[in-house]
């Protein structure tokens, strides 16, 4: 067969495969990364982009998503309360799996309990925090899938708020991903739990300790949690940052021996392919347009950024929509358009664009004036009216008290 021939054959197999496998080519997924994980994933926390996956969306038990997001809707319901004290149920003391060995009676306040079920992924203080914010742990999980609901963790569902192995319990990769960004983007208090390495428990002289052994040997971690159901199937969850660029990491159900390995991959992948730089700047002129007798120019007010692979602008699409009939006069504070960036891989940015400077109309006053009366033109003559009244009602008074005053002089005369 003809060498031309059988290689436009080759092509169009490989072109038949992919439109009907329906397969999911949105990212380039580098193939000497050799994740020993059966699902990973890797975004950049300012704007979700997600920089490598490897099954992302596949349904597993992962421990770890209940303690966060127990963690997270306790900070979210407590607020400035965090030294509440809470006091341990018998139900929470015989919670089986890591614990503190914590016992009925005793008091806890809600931050050394949030300390170390983050840090240490302990089960009596999951269950105690979950009792004092849904009154039991059934009203608890309740809130839990009603926040993955608002969060669009489309692929998670809880039973418990420790993360006990439950068949009906699953989370995946990615939506574990959303509930990190959110918390560490959201709550400063969150942050600040989760990029801990220590915590003095209770003041009994025990120190808690960052499960996350990458907090000790991977540049730029400033966040951690780790959890398991099966020794064998380890969680990682790591962030780090570097020249002003966040990483997240989750690592699920990896072997116990390369838990750290696959973490460093892709956390090393990311750094070495990918920058966060700015889309559009605070003031940035992005489009000028004709207003009345100038040309006026639409900034953006604040910075907007991205993560792009290093070496492409990763900017697919450019489109700005304007308000209809832009006239003076415009003040600075209106939105009188959107920019809206389309990147490579499908995140789409809209920037809202202000006028630079203030634009008056250039009618005189006069015309103005008569533009104002045309446009409520109900409303004044109904005013004229009144004032016709008022100003009838008043020569009509002066009119009285003139006759008064004169019929007073003519009487006086005449006496």
């Amino acid at each position: 067969m003809n060498r031309k021939i059988l290689a436009q054959m080759q092509c169009l197999i490989v072109v038949l495969f992919i439109v009907f496998s329906g397969a999911d080519f949105s990212f380039a997924q580098p193939e000497s990364l050799d994740i020993v994980a059966p699902s990973a994933i890797l975004i950049e926390s300012q704007r979700g982009q997600i920089l490598y996956q490897k099954n992302s969306k596949q349904r597993l038990h992962i421990s770890s998503a209940n303690k966060i997001m127990t963690a997270l809707i306790t900070l979210e319901k407590m607020k400035d309360q965090l030294d509440t004290k809470v006091t341990i149920s018998k139900n929470a003391a015989s919670v089986e799996g890591a614990t503190l060995n914590l016992e009925v009676g005793e008091k806890y306040s809600v931050e050394d309990l949030l300390y170390s079920v983050i840090l240490d992924s302990v089960n009596d203080s999951a269950i105690a925090l979950a009792e004092h914010i849904g009154g039991d742990e059934k009203g608890f999980v309740e809130l839990m899938n009603k926040r993955a609901k608002e969060l669009q963790m489309v692929d998670t569902n809880f039973t418990n708020a420790t993360g006990l192995y439950d068949e009906q319990q699953y989370t995946t990769a990615y939506d574990i991903a959303l509930l990190v960004r959110h918390a560490i983007t959201k709550s400063s208090k969150f942050q600040k739990i989760f990029s801990s390495k220590a915590w003095p428990w209770a003041n009994d002289g025990k120190v808690l300790i960052n499960s996350n052994e990458l907090f000790w040997s991977y540049d730029g971690v400033d966040g951690g949690k780790t959890g398991y159901n099966e020794i064998e199937r380890q969680t990682a969850i790591t962030t780090a940052t570097r020249n002003g660029q966040r990483l997240i990491a989750v690592v699920l159900d990896s072997p116990q021996g390369s838990v750290y390995g696959d973490s460093i991959k892709i956390l090393d992948y990311g750094f070495e392919n990918f920058r966060t730089g700015t889309l559009v700047a605070n003031g940035e002129t992005v489009k000028s347009i004709p207003v009345g007798d100038e040309m006026l120019d639409l900034i953006a007010l604040a910075d907007y950024y991205y993560t792009y692979p290093i070496g492409e602008n990763y900017i697919k699409d450019f489109d700005i929509s304007l308000q209809d009939n832009l006239e003076p006069p415009i003040r600075k504070n209106e939105v009188l358009g959107v920019a809206k960036y389309t990147l490579d891989d499908g995140t789409v940015i809209e920037v809202n664009l202000y006028p630079a400077n203030e634009v008056y109309s250039t009618m005189t006053w006069f015309s103005s004036l008569m533009s104002k009366f045309s446009e409520y033109k109900d409303i004044v003559i109904l005013i004229a009216i009144l004032l016709t009244i008022e100003v009838f009602l008043l020569l009509l008074q002066i009119v009285r008290l003139i006759k008064r005053i004169f019929i007073k002089l003519f009487s006086k005369a005449k006496n």
